[in-house]
C-alpha cells in the first residue's frame, strides 16, 4: 500500500471521527445511542471498535459541560434572532389539540441541516460555510414546517420570515462580505403561499409593508429584491480532486 493511500486513509477516519464528535456534542439522540450500544454507533459511521479510545468520553463531566455550553451557544444565537418564532412554537407545543407542531429544537441539533456546513448561508464575516445557525435554522424549520406551502400555518410563515428578513438585512448593514450586498432593499414574501397578494416586504430600513398591488408586486424582483421563498443555501463549489 502507498504512502498516499495510507494518508487518504487516515483523512477519511479522522473526518468520520470528527463528525462522530460532533454528533455527540449537539445531538441528545446519538449520546443516548452510544450509552446504550457504542460499538453500533461506531459501526454505523464506519469506524473500527478501537477508534473509541480517540474519542471523548461523552459521560465525563469534561463533555457534558462542553455539551451544555455549546447547545446553549447555538439556541442563544437562534433565540436572538427568532424570539417571535420560538415564543409561538412554544404556544402549539403547549396547545391541547391542533395539528402536531413542527419539531423542537433537539431535531433541529441532530439535522443535517445543522451538523452540515453546506446548509446555510457564507458567515457575513468572509470566513466561509458553516460558522453561523441562524440561516441554517430558517431553511430547517422552512422545511419541516411546510412553510413554503399553503397548507402551513400562515403565523408561523410570517412571524419566522419577518425575523430572518431582518436579521438578512441587518447582516448587510453591518460591514460584510459581497455575498449579501444582495438583500439591499430588503426582502419580501406573499403573506399565503400560493396567493400572489398580499405581498409582505420589509425594507433594509426596517420597515413592514403590505403591497396588494399587482404591478408593484411584479417589478420587485426586477429592482433587484429577493423573494425568501426563493432563498436558498448557495451551491458548494466543488472540492478538488486528485486522479
Amino acid at each position: 500500500m502507498t504512502a498516499l493511500a495510507i494518508d487518504a486513509g487516515q483523512r477519511q477516519r479522522a473526518r468520520k471521527l470528527q463528525v462522530l464528535h460532533v454528533r455527540l456534542l449537539f445531538c441528545e439522540e446519538t449520546r443516548v445511542a452510544w450509552r446504550n450500544a457504542p460499538g453500533d454507533v461506531l459501526a454505523a459511521f464506519g469506524l473500527p471498535q478501537d477508534a473509541m479510545s480517540l474519542l471523548a468520553v461523552p459521560d465525563s463531566d469534561q463533555f457534558r459541560t462542553e455539551v451544555r455550553g455549546r447547545r446553549m451557544g447555538v439556541r442563544k444565537s437562534v433565540a436572538r434572532c427568532f424570539p417571535g418564532t420560538q415564543k409561538y412554537l412554544a404556544s402549539l407545543r403547549d396547545a391541547p389539540r391542533g395539528r402536531p407542531p413542527p419539531p423542537g429544537f433537539d431535531a433541529f441539533l441532530c439535522s443535517d441541516a445543522f451538523l452540515e456546513p453546506d446548509y446555510g448561508l457564507p458567515h457575513s464575516s468572509g470566513v466561509g460555510m458553516g460558522y453561523e445557525n441562524v440561516s441554517k435554522y430558517f431553511f430547517w424549520l422552512r422545511a419541516v414546517a411546510r412553510l413554503k406551502y399553503p397548507d402551513t400555518n400562515i403565523e408561523l410563515r410570517n412571524t419566522a420570515y419577518a425575523e430572518f428578513a431582518a436579521w438578512l438585512i441587518n447582516e448587510y448593514r453591518r460591514p460584510h462580505e459581497p455575498y449579501f450586498d444582495r438583500f439591499k432593499g430588503g426582502l419580501y414574501w406573499c403573506r399565503v403561499p400560493g396567493q400572489g397578494l398580499p405581498v409582505m416586504l420589509l425594507s433594509d430600513a426596517y420597515v413592514l409593508f403590505t403591497l396588494t398591488d399587482p404591478e408593484t408586486v411584479r417589478r420587485l424582483p426586477e429592482i433587484g429584491l429577493i423573494d425568501l421563498d426563493d432563498l436558498a443555501p448557495p451551491v458548494p463549489a466543488q472540492a478538488p480532486t486528485l486522479i
